[in-house]
């Protein structure tokens, strides 16, 4: 029996995550999991542009897995790309994107926030055991955040927002001196929205909460097996936050070698989790390494309505 493989690609405002997984016959299994830090959402608001630097890492980032796919038989027109919030901000993407159609053969789906908070809400309900029937989900990317919630029933998005605040803006408006304005103004601005969100337990998906995972472990490695499921008490990320808030990126990197090019966003991603989380109300947070790369590559397809235009 011929297998029946597909990958998914998704690029972030902060990295670009490979996924593998053969589906033959409805059933899933990783064949292969790659992510490189690219921080395409770099000086973004600055400049309103893809900053060089993060275009060539995310180009050879794309050309390792395009060739990555080539080993496994996944023709390039088949890899399913996706790009978020950096992809629809930035002016210079659809030239970029075209120059990687071109020259690599991989065609990026720029995808609307209702289409991330879908995808990731299927990731998130794959293979996952929840005790209620309502549950509120949160994506912490690199340029937004996305709050969902949902009935793991049916499968029924009942709310979702996407604020325009993520770890690699987050770091950046520290480095500034803007974040506390910053994040009054997004909060402000999003108040009845957010008010609907308030939960005791969120379910929390992406790059952030699995480093902070790995932290409060005190990991010098990344262990996806063990952050996956993990659960964290109000406590545990206050107790982060007194602790690493104030770290620059080599304090981060020297403690946790994990997460490389990562230490440039950590701190804002912690800030971001902490501040929300106190605003949600929150008691605690159950980590989840499904994401949106997850819920792509179980639907195989990206809808006309959810491509961004």
């Amino acid at each position: 029996m011929k297998k029946e493989l597909r990958a998914s690609i998704d690029i972030g405002s902060n990295s670009v995550l490979l996924l593998i997984a053969d589906t033959t016959n409805n059933n899933f299994q990783e064949i292969s999991k790659q992510s490189h830090i690219t921080s395409l959402g770099k000086e973004l608001d600055k400049n309103k542009v893809f900053h060089p630097d993060s275009m060539q890492a995310t180009y050879e980032a794309i050309k390792a897995y395009a060739e990555e796919c080539d080993q496994y038989g996944i023709p390039r027109e088949n890899i399913i790309a996706t790009a978020t919030e950096a992809s629809r901000v930035a002016q210079n993407a659809p030239d970029f994107f075209t120059k990687i159609k071109s020259e690599l053969g991989v065609t990026i789906l720029p995808i609307t926030s209702q289409a991330e908070a879908y995808f990731s809400t299927k990731g998130i309900l794959f293979n996952t055991k929840f005790d209620s029937e309502i549950i509120t989900i949160m994506d912490i990317g690199g340029a937004s955040t996305e709050l969902i919630k949902v009935n793991t029933k049916n499968f029924n998005i009942l709310e979702t927002i996407s604020m325009p605040i993520g770890a690699v803006r987050a770091s950046q408006w520290l480095e500034d001196g803007l974040f506390v304005q910053n994040l009054q103004k997004v909060f402000l601005d999003y108040t009845t929205d957010i008010d609907k969100f308030q939960s005791k337990s969120l379910y929390c998906v992406a790059g952030t909460v699995t480093s902070l995972g790995n932290m409060h472990l005190q990991h010098k490695e990344f262990v996806e097996d063990d952050v996956h499921g993990l659960v964290l008490k109000a406590e545990d990320v206050d107790a982060l936050f007194k602790k690493y808030s104030e770290f620059k990126p080599d304090d981060f990197k020297e403690l946790f070698p994990f997460l490389q090019k990562r230490s440039n966003s950590i701190r804002g991603g912690l800030h971001l989790v902490y501040h929300i989380t106190h605003r949600l109300l929150v008691k605690e947070i159950t980590i989840s390494t499904y994401g949106l790369r997850y819920g792509t590559i179980l639907e195989g397809k990206i809808k006309k309505e959810f491509l961004h235009v």
